[in-house]
């Protein structure tokens, strides 16, 4: 039980448990927010039912559907397989089917974050369920489960107030003190409020109040102050660099370089002796400074010639790189035309049939099984499967609790109406093991998470 309850509260535990002993299996717990509806709900989940298995879920506006339904199966069900593909009320049938879970009781905190969906599914299993579920929610608004039952949760009154803070207080102010009056009227029977009591800055040292504000707006000059000097700082360094930027002397090294030719020139240089012609600034190294420069004095028409050969030489080559590219399409268009080798057929070879859990995992998800057999050694699956082979069986293996089960099923359906007429047929030694249908999905989802484990 929890440590500290009031007894209107711990009236109201009562009600709500002999709400559920009369038959009413939804009920939810009604109020505005700080009023204690969670701690309420706690404290039923805690006192009460004490044989049933329990869950508590706490709801925000970023849990899922699938969050909620793990927890109250896992809650209620040893190491369940939930299938996400089907509702809560199908995952709590099909595992009820394969282990009884006994009575449960579920408390949903905070349940205008529930889905339509999920709420249907909560009215479908308190209305209709084999086994007894009993569904405590907490909410700000009524009506919010429609076929539930609404109980409204009051304020506290204002003795039960000052006893409510007297858990949690060792030292309150006495009752004739007007702040702590005031205070206490003002929460309005809000139990978080009470507990946001803080005796420290409930006193009246107005000296106390004054030197504090002094010394508040002293740090705030101080502050001030170091702003400013920081801001001269930042305003004399730029003013530094702008000044350095300013007088420092521009030094020009680039040299001026006399590329323009006299057009006259060009057009009256004589058939001077052709020389050597060498362009310094793309072709030629750099030559020591002593040494003199032939471009300087080198004629205009010893230009004129050196571009007339360079033009020359181009041609020339062109016209030799055609040949040859001629001579190579005349050698491949007379020679023998070159062999090409067949390339080898594969043969088609038959693919082994699917055994085990990869013929289950090849398998449809909509598609049924009839579980005949699930034991933990091998040799009685294999003897069980060769005495009936006058029906087809598969075999998977699964992990569970550490130990490795070998079951046996019989081929796949397509639905459930084709597995129940199969089943009608089965031979009479195989009826009495009582099978049952299992859809294939779940056979994935089982081998699935035992090959993670």
């Amino acid at each position: 039980m929890q440590s500290q309850i009031l007894p209107s509260r711990a009236a109201l535990v009562d009600r709500i448990a002999m709400q559920f002993d009369y038959g009413q299996n939804l009920i939810t717990l009604v109020g505005s927010s700080g009023l204690g509806k969670s701690y309420l709900a706690e404290s039923f989940l805690t006192d009460k039912y004490p044989d049933f298995n329990k869950a508590f879920v706490k709801l925000t506006a970023n849990t899922s559907e699938f969050d909620v339904v793990r927890q109250l199966l896992e809650h209620s069900f040893r190491s369940p397989l939930i299938d996400q593909k089907l509702s809560l009320s199908e995952n709590f049938m099909l595992l009820h089917d394969e282990q009884a879970c006994g009575p449960c009781l579920w408390v949903l905190d905070n349940v205008r974050h529930l889905t339509s969906e999920l709420v249907e599914q909560l009215q479908k299993l308190a209305k209709s369920s084999r086994e007894t579920i009993y569904i405590l929610a907490t909410a700000q608004q009524p009506l919010l489960l429609p076929e539930g039952l609404d109980i409204h949760i009051e304020p506290l009154s204002t003795l039960e107030s000052k006893r409510l803070m007297g858990m949690f207080y060792k030292d309150l102010p006495p009752d004739e003190d007007p702040i702590f009056n005031t205070f206490v009227a003002e929460a309005q029977g809000n139990p978080s409020v009470l507990l946001s009591w803080q005796p420290q800055q409930e006193s009246l040292n107005l000296r106390a109040q004054s030197i504090s504000a002094s010394h508040r707006s002293q740090w705030q000059w101080y502050v001030i102050a170091l702003c400013l000097m920081l801001t001269a700082l930042m305003v004399a360094l730029v003013y530094k660099q702008e000044l350095k930027r300013y007088w420092t002397p521009t030094q020009d090294n680039e040299e001026t370089v006399a590329t323009a030719i006299d057009a006259q020139a060009v057009f009256e240089a004589p058939n001077a002796t052709v020389e050597k012609v060498e362009i310094e600034n793309d072709v030629q190294p750099k030559l020591p400074a002593e040494a003199p420069t032939q471009a300087e004095t080198a004629p205009v028409g010893s230009i004129l010639s050196a571009l007339t050969e360079a033009k020359e030489d181009t041609t020339n080559n062109n016209n030799v790189l055609s040949e040859q590219a001629n001579a190579a399409e005349k050698v491949d268009v007379d020679g023998a035309p070159a062999t090409l080798t067949p390339k080898p057929v594969p043969q088609h070879i038959e693919p082994e049939p699917l055994t085990g859990n990869s013929w289950y995992l090849s398998r449809s998800d909509d598609e049924w099984v009839i579980q005949l057999l699930a034991v933990t050694e091998r040799e009685i699956a294999a003897g069980f499967m060769a005495e009936h082979n006058e029906v087809v069986t598969q075999q998977f293996t699964v992990l569970r609790n550490g130990r490795t089960w070998f079951v046996v099923t019989t081929d796949a359906y397509e639905n459930l109406a084709s597995a129940k007429q199969a089943k009608a047929v089965l031979p009479e030694a195989l009826q009495k093991g009582q099978p049952f249908f299992k859809r294939v999905s779940k056979i994935k989802q089982e081998i699935t998470q035992s090959l993670g484990n």
